[in-house]
């Protein structure tokens, strides 16, 4: 394999297939890293492996990552999978792969990682059978495998609607559906539908078609709160405050989800600007549309700039391919901007579409309080009632709480506590969640060991 690249691609989902799609058609050498061991990312995993009966149960917004990936693979870029990149820098990025770690070199860098399910600790959400309903969607995809029923579901976001349906295609019972988004916000929203429908009127007509179908097929809890999961014999438990009452659904499984946000550690590892999205309650790579961002060699496209889903990330993805294109010279701004012009109206129309998106699906402040003998860190085993005394004892940042009591320091490095980490102490200390920067994101974000260091080659200055 070369050692130098004109662009180096973090992340094979559609932001980045899309990219190196576009960059290496127009004659650039393209270099694209990968965690899994096949392109397609969270959205379209192991579409390519799957059979036409799994394809027609799981819909056309599935099977349409099908042409993408063929065409990606067919584009003349280097595709690595099974890649976990460690460190980068503008010009040069770092990776380690099969027990071994490699140094490129790179004119451009487009950091394409996407998004990860928001994590909420709660009372029993470390337990066998309590998974993320993204968890569960992955299993379904890769595996084929289907979570033991009756499942009951339980949190926010579009992604519940489409897991709901899922299971009824796969025939898979559900006990209920406990709702914990404000019900107050879909009337909140209403002044932003118009627009939204008339951006994209099927993609909203579906996702009616969607819940409606799931508020029919199962029993559904609103503006639920103080939800805690707890398991005896095979049997789980999940108990729930809502409308003034408590309640209890059993089931053979749980699935738990609150909205995805961007997966910055990478990004923060680059020492790039990050902008705080006040609905969604997250921060994400501060990008134009064109993908640049404060560092002259990297860009960034997809959701890891903000969660818009998949058109957007693939016209985001193509946005940043013509951009490197013309910085290198391969393109005038005239004939960038004409090429251009079909994925700005998807940007533009998928903003609309996002507008009303983030108010119905906003979550709410009070369940992102986890209770006191919640695991927050589980890497550590530390409770939320650990951390608030230390926070209580004089904390005032993550990286502070990091230190004092070390959440964050475990394998994962701070991936599955960092968002409950500011949001507990912002509410213990009554300062704007937006003051408190997440962890600061250190290298290797990896583990590494020091022979595989050591083996390592790096290349000389220069392309």
């Amino acid at each position: 394999m070369r050692s130098s690249w004109d662009l180096t691609i973090i992340g094979a989902g559609p932001a980045g297939m899309s990219a190196a799609r576009e960059a290496a058609g127009r004659g650039l050498s393209v270099l694209v890293l990968d965690r899994q061991e096949q392109p397609g990312g969270q959205i379209f995993r192991s579409v390519g492996q799957a059979g036409a009966e799994r394809l027609a149960r799981l819909g056309p917004d599935y099977a349409k990552g099908l042409p993408l990936i063929e065409s990606f693979l067919n584009s003349g870029s280097e595709f690595l999978g099974g890649a976990n990149v460690w460190h980068l820098s503008p010009g040069r990025v770092y990776f380690s792969r099969a027990g071994a770690s490699t140094a490129v070199m790179t004119r451009y860098i487009l950091i394409a990682g996407g998004a990860m399910e928001r994590p909420v600790p709660l009372p029993g959400w470390t337990l066998p059978g309590v998974i993320g309903a993204g968890a569960a969607d992955v299993l379904l995809k890769s595996a084929s495998l289907l979570p033991r029923g009756p499942v009951i579901l339980c949190g926010n976001g579009p992604l519940i609607l489409q897991t709901a349906a899922h299971l009824r295609e796969f025939r898979v019972p559900v006990a209920g559906v406990v709702l914990t988004g404000n019900p107050a916000g879909a009337l909140g929203a209403l002044p932003a539908f118009p627009c939204a429908a008339l951006a994209r009127p099927l993609y909203m007509a579906r996702g009616m078609g969607l819940g409606l179908r799931m508020m029919l097929g199962a029993p559904c809890h609103l503006g639920a709160g103080d939800v805690a999961v707890r398991k005896t014999g095979e049997e789980f438990a999940v108990g729930f405050r809502s409308r003034g009452r408590v309640r209890e659904l059993r089931g053979g499984s749980v699935l738990l989800h609150e909205g995805v946000v961007p997966e910055t550690r990478i990004t923060r590892l680059a020492r790039l600007g990050h902008a705080w999205n006040r609905r969604q309650r997250y921060w994400h790579a501060a990008a134009d549309e064109w993908g640049g961002t404060n560092l002259e060699g990297i860009l960034c496209a997809g959701d890891i700039a903000g969660v818009r889903g998949v058109d957007a990330a693939v016209a985001g993805g193509r946005l940043a391919a013509l951009e490197v294109c013309r910085r290198l010279g391969r393109l005038g701004l005239d004939e960038r901007d004409t090429a251009a012009r079909p994925d700005l109206r998807v940007l533009r129309r998928g903003a609309l579409v996002q507008a009303f998106m983030d108010r119905v699906f906003a979550p709410r402040p009070e369940n992102l309080q986890p209770a006191d003998d919640a695991v927050v860190c589980r890497c550590e085993e530390l409770t939320a009632k650990e951390l608030r005394e230390t926070i209580l004892a004089g904390c005032f940042s993550p990286d502070g709480l990091k230190a004092q009591a070390r959440p964050g320091m475990g394998t994962c490095q701070g991936r599955m506590c960092s968002a409950a980490v500011a949001e507990m102490i912002a509410h213990t200390l009554a300062v704007p969640l937006e003051r408190l920067n997440p962890y600061h994101a250190q290298s290797p974000l990896v583990p590494l060991s020091l022979g595989e260091l050591a083996a390592m080659t790096i290349p000389d200055e220069g392309l």
